[in-house]
């Protein structure tokens, strides 16, 4: 992606494309932003024997199954490997079954995450020649983080800003169980005020120029429309079911599969209804 940093495909839903893991690479360290799911973890760790490399340090930019999960498949490969993540987020770590009740249907069982070390705004973490700043950004959850490489002007935002899921499909990070409206605004606020030339997403990929300096106001715009339709919606027919059926036929006209249509309306309406309903929104 940039002569310091390689993303590494989990494959995520047993496809392409879905979740991005990064490697960043300093003369002294290297870290790896992300864990995925605990299957994807089995993944990532052969993918960094091909490319052979040990990751020093395992950053979880949150406390979701598809970002945690394989922590601890990669600290079983890598048993020196120091896992840090927001202060915020250590409870749930250590609760990450319990954390992650409400997507049962998609993720195996978890194992509790023990030693973590806690990360919060404005530390830097030095990599030899390349410095990684923390930002908090919540919203999505309380312990969201977004990750600034100085050298390259690279952010690495996980889920803070929502899921690019296609050209013409970009979704609000609403999720089960800690999802906040108010948070989520001032999240959008504040990257807009860091100084980055390129966005590296978890839900998918890199962005750069225009497309990365305007996208904290397109997530905010998007994560606006994608909540009042849903909100919408649900006063027509308060059932979840109506929900996923209204996406699906919102979905229609997008660039996206006949299968990426019914998953992404399944999954996103169940996992919206759920996070309205924790807020008390619905």
């Amino acid at each position: 992606m940039n002569q310091n940093t390689y993303l590494i495909d989990s494959g995520l839903f047993a496809t392409e494309k879905a979740m991005a893991c990064y490697l960043i690479e300093g003369a002294k360290k290297k870290v790896l932003i992300d864990a995925s799911g605990k299957s994807e973890g089995k993944k990532i760790v052969k993918k960094l024997h091909v490319l052979g490399k040990v990751p020093d340090m395992l950053i979880l930019t949150h406390s979701h199954w598809d970002h945690a999960g394989g922590a601890s498949v990669i600290k079983e490969e890598f048993p020196a490997i120091e896992i840090m993540a927001c202060h915020q987020g250590v409870k749930s770590l250590q609760n990450l079954q319990e954390f992650n009740q409400w997507f049962k249907d998609v993720s195996p069982r978890l194992k509790s995450i023990e030693e973590v070390t806690p990360l919060k705004e404005g530390m830097v973490l030095d990599l030899g020649g390349l410095e990684l700043e923390i930002f908090e950004t919540p919203g999505h959850t309380n312990c969201s983080l977004s990750i600034l490489d100085r050298k390259n002007r690279a952010l690495f935002v996980g889920d803070s800003l929502g899921y690019k899921q296609s050209e013409d499909l970009f979704i609000g990070p609403i999720m089960p169980p800690e999802y906040s409206h108010e948070k989520l605004l001032k999240t959008y606020e504040k990257v807009k005020k860091i100084k980055y030339d390129s966005i590296f997403m978890a839900h998918f990929g890199l962005l750069t120029g225009d497309l990365a300096r305007n996208l904290p106001e397109t997530a905010k715009s998007n994560y606006l429309y994608w909540k009042e339709f849903v909100l919408s919606k649900w006063k027509e027919n308060p059932t979840k079911e109506h929900i996923i059926e209204a996406l699906r036929t919102e979905f229609a006209n997008l660039t996206l599969s006949e299968e990426q249509k019914g998953a992404y309306s399944g999954l996103f309406g169940d996992w919206i209804v759920k996070a309205f309903t924790v807020a008390k929104l619905i």
